[in-house]
This record gives C-alpha cells, structure tokens and sequence, in this order.
C-alpha cells in the first residue's frame, strides 16, 4: 500500500498507530521470552498433578477430587487448555466414584467442550463414553446412549480400537440396565473380542462377571457360574488383585442368590482379604453390604450388625449415598428384630434420607443446562486466543501488526459481549438460587411430613399386633367362654384385615419413597379400568347398604399408566364407601374437557364430607388424612399419599369438593390419546 494515497496528517497518525503497533508487540516478545522457562515448570507441575489425580481414582475418588481440582486452577491460570481438559476428565471420574453423578456430568460436558475445540477427536470419544455411565447413573438413558453412539462413530472413523471396545461395553451395560438381556451379552462380548485382539485382556474378567450377571437373571445358573469361575482364573492368572477381590465377590453374590450361604460366606471372605490389600473403597463397601445381607440370611445377627454398622461408618465417611442407604436400611432391620423399635426407626430415616439425597441431586441437573451455553462459548474464546497468539509469534512484522490490531478490537467486542453475558448470567444465578431456596422449602416440608407419617402408622401397626397378643394371652389362660372366644375372634380378624391393608399401603409407599418406577403409559378405555373394580367392591358397598352407580358417558380412550390410574381408583372408591353411611350412594361417571384433549373421571359420594380447612389439611399434615369411616373403619391416610404420587407421575392432580354431611366430590384429568 503507497503513502502517497493519504494526506501529511493521515500519514502521521498511520506512522503513529503502526510505532505503537510495534513497539507493543516487542514488549510482549520479550515478556513471553522471559516467561517462558517458568510455564514450561508450571505445565510439568499441571501434568504430574493430572496423572497422580487419575492414580487414586479408584482407592481414593476425594484425592483425585482434590488433585484435579489444584490441576484445573493452575491450567486456568496459564491457559492451558490441554491442562484443563485432562483436569475436567480427572474430576468427572472422581465425582463419578464418588456418586455425584451430576457434578460428574458437568466436569465431562466441560472436558468435551475443550477437547472438540482442540479437534482432539480420540479424547473427545473417550470422554464421551464415560459421560455416559454418569448419565446411565442418573437413569437418563437416551442421553447415555446419544453420547455412546456419538463415541463409537468417531473411534470407528479414526480406528481408536480400544475406545471402541470401551464404548461397546458401555452400551452393554445401558442394555444391561434396559433388561435387554441379549443385546447386552452381545455388545459385551464384541468390546471383550475388541480388547483381547489389542492385546488387553486385564478388562476381560470383568466384562466376564458382567456377562455372567446376566446368565443368572436369565436363570440359566450353570452358565453363569462358569462365567463366574472364568472369571476368577484369569485374575488369579494375571494376579491382578482388584480382579481377584471383584470376582470373589460376584461367586458368592451368585451362591447367595442359589441360597447356598455357607458356599457365599466362604467366597465373601476371601473377597474380604484381598480387598483389604488393594485400598479399594466402593468395591469394599459393596462387599460389606453383601456380608451383612448373608449373615442375615443365615441368622447370625451380630456378625450381620458388625458389617452393615462397619459399612454405614465408611459410607458416611466418604459420602457415598447408595451405601448409606443399603447399611442404614439393613441396621433398621437389625434393630427392629432386637425390639429396639426407637433405633431402627432412626435408621430407617436415615436410609430415606440418603435415598432423598441420592437422587434430589438429580436437580442441579437444570443449573448445569442453563449455564453450560454460556460457560462454552467462554472456552472457545480462550481456544481462539491461544490460536491468535500462536499464529502472532509465526507472522511476519508486518501482518503481526495487523492481527494485534485485530486483537485489540477483538477485547474490546469481547468487553462488550463479557458485560452482556455477566447480566444473563445474574438473571440466571438469581432464578437459580430462587429455584433452589424453593426446593429447600419444599424438602423440609416433605421430610417434616414423612416423620409425622412414620410416627402414625408406627402406632398402627403396634396396636393390633398387641391387641392380637392380648388375645392369644387370654386363650392360653382357657378362661374364655365359647360367646367370648367368638367376639375376640372376630375383634382379631378385623384387626388383622385392617393391619394387611395398611402393610400393602406402607409398603408401596415406601417403595414409592426409596426407588425409581418408571411408567409404563399405554392407551386404553377408562371403563376397561372402572368395570372390573366396580366388581371387586360390589361386596364391600353390599355390606353397608351402598348403591356403586357407574355411567358411561364417553368412550374416549385415554394414555396414562394403566396400574397406576388403577390404584387411585381403588383407593377413592374404597374412601367412598367408607366415609359413606348405611344407604349412601356413590356415583361414577367419565367426562371430556372443554378442549376435548383429556378426560375427567369423577368419584362422588354421599358421605359425611369434609370443610375447606380439612381439604386444604389432607395435602399437609398426615393426622388430617387418617380418619375413621362410618363404621369406624381405619384408615392411615397412605392411599391418599399413593394417589397423589401417581397423578402426579401421569401428568394429573387430585382436585376435591366437600362440604361437611354434604358428600364428597373427587375428580382428575388425564390425557386423551388424540392429545398425545
């Protein structure tokens, strides 16, 4: 470009801008060079703490936690991405062990989006794969099995064989999860094949173990326990003790499960002796629980308290949730089975408070989506930097002056797009922190409602039992007359039905309480649901008088969990006909919505009602929802607990109307199969 083109004043300033062009970038010349010795220690103090925090992994899941954690600072510090991304992968497996299945999720997303940006394809596949287990963890399968497929496809295109075989196996153990017994032997024995055609067969007896697992759901023992032995002889060949102590453990699991203890015990203490020499933690509390459940079985109660209490002190040393809960659960039973109901009440919250723990985690899911755009677009900056600086150093003056030009305009837009984005991110913290103190509230709400729940059915369940011991007391003494036995009798019977009902409702919401049940939504015709129950408690409204009316008003079918939709409508009917008096009626009938996308059912009754005050009361406080019929039947309020659960899973709340000796409306919507 000629001089000649400008004015004297333009040639000035142009001469001006490119001096100071130069002489910055000559600064930034010698600084880099008087800097550089130091990064070059820095970066070997990154990688040492990299490679010693994936060493403790799997003995010490908090050191790699802690290690990774110093290495990611100090990465961030020096902008080395390569740094960051071996740190993020490092955190990801330690939260992983570790059970913070979320925190490892976000610590993988991170590492992937470092590594795509470097266009380093074989650590992106990797990462991809162990994303997914965390993912399988949370139960979010399909997003498991995108990030698996995605990792197999780039390992395949670029021959990374051992990531192919990694992500094979992962599969398998999706399919595993899905009860999809065949697919997954088949993707395990592919990655298997995989690992021993590249000369790694250290993976080999535990991808063995797995496919055995498998043979023993199938019920096909024999295979499974070959499968077993297998696997134990190639550890024992490799000495590979972690191996050893893992396949010890799944034989006496395996003999266990056959009901064969003595033979279980023996393989669970050898497991024992070599675990104990490898300092491996989860693998150690999964054999802890194992011994406890066998000594149980086999009614040696002190030796079953000394491994779960021993299992419960570790798990809550190392925050491990799952384990928590399994020991705390196992020492509740110890305890009710001494008598010390106090104690095994205590534990029993405990285990429901780990199991609430376990999976409440499952909400800081939506804080790592909100943010991750944002903290993306903030590593590929940091990428494009480095790359401009690279290229800064390989240009000649000329152009060197130009793209530090650029630079400077580019941190000016970047201030710019930094104040833009801080504010977005403020909103989003402060809608965060207010969704947050929300489910906080919530949670207390919930556990302060579970207590005073547990205390109630607690007394119901020791009242007839005594009752029942009383009675028993009365017959040993043969004092009774035939007119007295036969009023006990049917005193005891009436009792033990109540006591069967409450155990069938406090099981299913304890077990609503402690696992995951997933839906099983299909479509159906609402009165297909309502005729057969109608039937079953024909007899029931019979014995007092009561008219069961049902109209069929509609026909639309409906797309819901059918066994759910059925349980709401067992236990609303059976509170009709017991909040109902001698010659009472209870009216069923089916209606559309104003949009004619979903259908009402409707359970009305001419019973005793309710006020607006005990409505509002029966969602809260569990001493509202436990009242007595109007033949004093009981009742524990835990089907109302049920119902609500359910129509909450089905997209659907339980709506009320009542007014004291007025009867009782209940009613709830679900989705019609032309809305879905």
């Amino acid at each position: 470009m000629s001089l000649s083109l400008f004015s004297k004043t333009e040639k000035i300033n142009l001469c001006t801008v490119f001096f100071a062009s130069f002489l910055l970038l000559s600064l930034s010349t010698v600084k880099a060079e008087q800097t550089e010795t130091a990064t070059g220690q820095d970066t070997s103090t990154i990688n040492r703490l990299n490679k010693q925090a994936l060493a403790f992994w799997s003995s010490k899941p908090d050191s790699t936690i802690i290690l990774a954690t110093q290495a990611l600072e100090m990465s961030i510090q020096l902008h080395n991405m390569v740094g960051q991304m071996h740190a993020l992968r490092n955190l990801g497996i330690g939260y992983y062990e570790k059970g913070n299945y979320s925190e490892a999720v976000q610590s993988y997303k991170h590492a992937i989006a470092l590594a795509d940006g470097l266009n380093d394809e074989a650590f992106s596949a990797q990462i991809r794969s162990n994303l997914s287990m965390s993912y399988l963890a949370l139960g979010a399968h399909d997003e498991a099995l995108e990030n698996l497929y995605t990792a197999l496809e780039i390992a395949e295109k670029n021959n990374f064989i051992n990531t192919v075989a990694h992500a094979n196996h992962n599969i398998g153990m999706v399919y595993h999860y899905q009860l999809k017994h065949d697919e997954a032997i088949e993707f395990y024995e592919k990655s298997r094949q995989l690992y021993e055609s590249n000369g790694d067969t250290t993976r080999s007896t535990f991808i063995l173990g797995n496919i055995a697992h498998l043979y023993l759901k199938k019920k096909d023992f024999k295979k499974a326990e070959i499968l077993y032995l297998q696997s134990l002889a190639l550890a024992e060949r490799q000495d590979n003790k972690k191996a050893i102590g893992n396949a010890l453990q799944s034989l006496g699991a395996f003999f266990m499960e056959q009901e064969n203890m003595q033979t279980a015990l023996s393989y669970f203490l050898k497991a024992k002796e070599t675990l104990e020499l490898t300092g491996e933690q989860t693998e150690y509390l999964r054999l802890l629980d194992n011994l406890a459940a066998c000594y149980m079985k086999v009614s040696d109660t002190d030796a079953a308290y000394t491994y779960a209490a021993k299992n419960y002190e570790l798990a809550t040393r190392q925050q491990q949730f799952y384990y928590i809960q399994t020991s705390a659960q196992q020492l509740s039973n110890l305890y009710e089975k001494r008598g010390d109901y106090r104690t095994a009440l205590n534990y029993f919250k405990k285990a429901t408070l780990a199991s609430d723990s376990l999976y409440s985690q499952q909400n800081k899911e939506e804080l790592v989506r909100t943010e991750e755009k944002y903290k993306y677009q903030k590593d590929q900056e940091q990428t494009a930097l480095l790359h401009d600086m690279q290229l800064k150093r390989q240009k000649q003056w000329l152009y060197s002056t130009i793209t530090l030009v650029f630079i400077l305009t580019a941190i000016a837009l970047l201030l710019v797009s930094n104040i833009r984005q801080r504010r977005r991110t403020n909103h989003i913290l402060k809608e965060t922190n207010d969704f947050f103190e929300k489910q906080n509230a919530q949670l207390e709400a919930s556990n302060h409602f579970k207590e005073q729940l547990i205390s109630l059915v607690a007394h119901d369940v020791r009242h007839p039992i005594a009752s029942l011991k009383n009675v028993l007391s009365l017959f040993e003494s043969k004092q009774l007359s035939s007119a007295d036995i036969q009023h006990l009798m049917s005193l005891s019977y009436r009792d033990v039905n109540n006591l069967i009902q409450l155990l069938d409702d406090l099981l299913l919401w304890v077990r609503l309480q402690l696992t995951y049940i997933p839906l099983n939504k299909t479509r159906f015709q609402i009165q297909d649901v309502l005729e057969p129950i109608v039937q079953l408690y024909q007899q029931k409204a019979d014995d007092k008088n009561i008219q069961l009316v049902v109209e069929h008003t509609i026909y639309t079918e409906v797309y819901a969990d059918r066994e759910a939709v059925a349980t709401v409508i067992r236990n609303l009917i059976d509170n009709g006909i017991k909040f109902s008096k001698t010659g009472g009626r209870i009216h069923i009938h089916t209606a559309s919505t104003v949009n004619n996308h979903r259908v009402a059912i409707y359970i009305s009754d001419t019973g005793i009602g309710m006020s607006e005050q005990t409505i509002s009361n029966l969602f809260t406080t569990p001493i509202y929802a436990r009242r007595y019929g109007t033949n004093n039947e009981e009742g524990s309020g835990l089907g109302l607990q049920i119902c609500i659960h359910y129509l909450q899973l089905n997209n659907s709340e339980l709506l009320i109307e009542s007014s004291p000796d007025q009867g009782t409306t209940c009613w709830f919507e679900l989705d019609s199969v032309d809305a879905v």
